[in-house]
């Protein structure tokens, strides 16, 4: 309320003269404060994990297991599969006791106890990294407790009774958070040092954290390639970046087990089911439940792996190692590795165009990669898809051509690759969007922010410091990095 102004809950004086006196409130405002002034609704669940994310409880939460809880940084805002919150850290101890165990990890949001299992977290690895179930209310009846595909059992908060305020005071808060897209960090302590920058210095600053990275890049490739040829190292490189974020790990694994000698020499069908059945891909429903063309694709390649089962067996990947949950169709391991299948015949014609330094070549060759089968299915018991899809896209082969075909190029050629890098936009992916709002980069261009080389460096730092932090920024030496900049002597081209 302004100097001089009083408000009655009907009328609104000011002590003013030269105001109007008094101001009588509508019949209709009465009736919209009679509204406001109800009990609100309970949260939903997206407004529960905004009120984690603001960090809007108690310094000290107690668990259901009779600990405390300190969040030292409530973890980064996860709006895809798997837990809601990643990277968090917490300290637990016993009230009273100084100290306290310190553990990173993942933080799980719901309304109720019940909805861990009802989500089906308590049978999915990819929940077994998380450290604390935050609920809203403890909900009645018999107590529940959250447990991991291990059997570890997760410590539980109910947030409701542990808030700094009354969730009617705290919903405002929560509505203006709520407006798409939907934040995954704070602000970090760097924000300020690099809004203080000349023009141009934040972009030259992650062009030299691109270059950087570029080069860690091209060292792990040559050592690979001299370890195992040229043919094999891209046979692997490939296959990582068909896996994307989720299961790059999984697709590097199946094909260093595969390696691409012995799957050149298969035939095409051959080829699928080994990968297909290394990978615990090929399903072993019935056949008369699909529909013609899944059956007759499961049945030949069944006729070849049931035979060539018992040698790979202690290769086998377990299911654990693949990441399913969250992933759009087009994505699903199933077609990478229909489209890994594809390219190994076009390896030596991949090579070739690395060797003469040829981006285009490079990419029209994955582009011409197809699968009629695969370009209509995600996986095989699965409905079709409303449309064909190409199993490699222009997206894809440009997010190859950055993490594959310029640091290998780099191997040989570093500045012309970094050169590349800063003529290329890339597409903004999660990790890149973190280190984007901890750093807040309102100084670079639009331009500047799809520039690949720039996103390269969004990456290295993001990895370098955001990710290897558990003090909230306080320790983090990114911010002193920045602030000695101009006097280090280092510029990027």
């Amino acid at each position: 309320m302004g100097p001089g102004l009083s408000f009655d809950g009907n009328t609104l004086r000011c002590a003013n003269p030269l105001l109007s006196p008094q101001i009588v409130m509508p019949k209709a405002y009465e009736i919209l404060r009679s509204v406001r002034e109800r009990a609100p609704l309970p949260p939903s669940e997206i407004e529960v994990q905004a009120l984690w994310f603001e960090q809007l409880y108690q310094p000290v939460l107690n668990t259901d297991d009779g600990r405390t809880v300190s969040l030292v940084q409530p973890g980064f805002w996860n709006h895809g599969g798997g837990p809601d919150f990643t990277r968090a850290v917490a300290r637990f101890g016993r009230e009273g006791a100084p100290g306290g165990e310190i553990c990173v990890g993942n933080v799980e949001v719901h309304l109720r106890p019940a909805d861990w299992n009802a989500h089906g977290h308590h049978v999915d690895p990819a929940y077994e990294e998380t450290i604390l179930h935050v609920v809203w209310e403890a909900g009645g009846g018999k107590a529940f407790f959250p447990a991991t595909t291990s059997f570890r059992r997760v410590p539980q908060v109910v947030l409701g009774t542990q808030l700094v305020a009354p969730w009617s005071e705290l919903k405002p808060l929560c509505a203006s958070l709520l407006r798409h897209p939907l934040p995954d960090a704070v602000p970090g302590r760097c924000s300020p040092a690099l809004a203080h920058l000349p023009a141009g210095q934040a972009a030259d600053i992650l062009r030299a954290a691109g270059l950087f990275r570029l080069r860690q890049k091209a060292q792990r490739w040559r050592w690979r390639r001299h370890q195992a040829g040229p043919e094999q190292a891209l046979h692997e490189a490939l296959a990582e970046a068909l896996g994307f974020h989720a299961n790059q790990v999984p697709m590097r694994l199946t094909a260093q087990r595969l390696p691409w000698k012995k799957l050149r020499a298969m035939e095409h069908e051959a080829r699928l089911a080994h990968l297909f059945g290394l990978g615990g891909f090929l399903p072993g429903v019935s056949a008369a439940k699909l529909q013609a063309e899944p059956r007759q694709w499961l049945r030949r390649l069944w006729e070849i792996w049931w035979k060539a089962r018992g040698e790979l067996d202690y290769a086998l990947l377990p299911r654990s190692q693949w990441k399913l949950a969250g992933l759009r169709p087009l994505n699903r391991p199933e077609r990478r590795l229909a489209a890994l299948a594809q390219i190994v015949p076009r390896i030596p014609e991949l090579l070739a165009a690395l060797k003469t330094r040829n981006a285009q070549r490079f990419a029209q060759t994955l582009l011409a990669v197809r699968d009629p089968f695969w370009e209509k299915q995600a996986t095989v018991t699965g409905a079709p898809l409303s449309a064909p899809c190409r199993l490699i896209g222009s997206e894809r082969v440009d997010d190859i051509l950055i993490n594959v075909f310029w640091p290998m190029a780099a191997m040989e050629e570093p500045e012309a690759a970094g050169e590349a890098l800063a003529k290329m936009n890339a597409a903004p992916n999660g990790a890149a969007r973190i280190a984007s709002q901890r750093m807040l980069l309102s100084t670079l261009t639009p331009k500047q922010s799809r520039e690949a080389l720039i996103q390269q460096g969004l990456l290295q730092v993001f990895r370098d410091y955001c990710q290897t932090d558990c003090s909230q920024c306080h320790d983090c030496t990114f911010p002193e990095a920045v602030k000695t900049w101009p006097g280090n002597g280092v510029r990027a081209k």
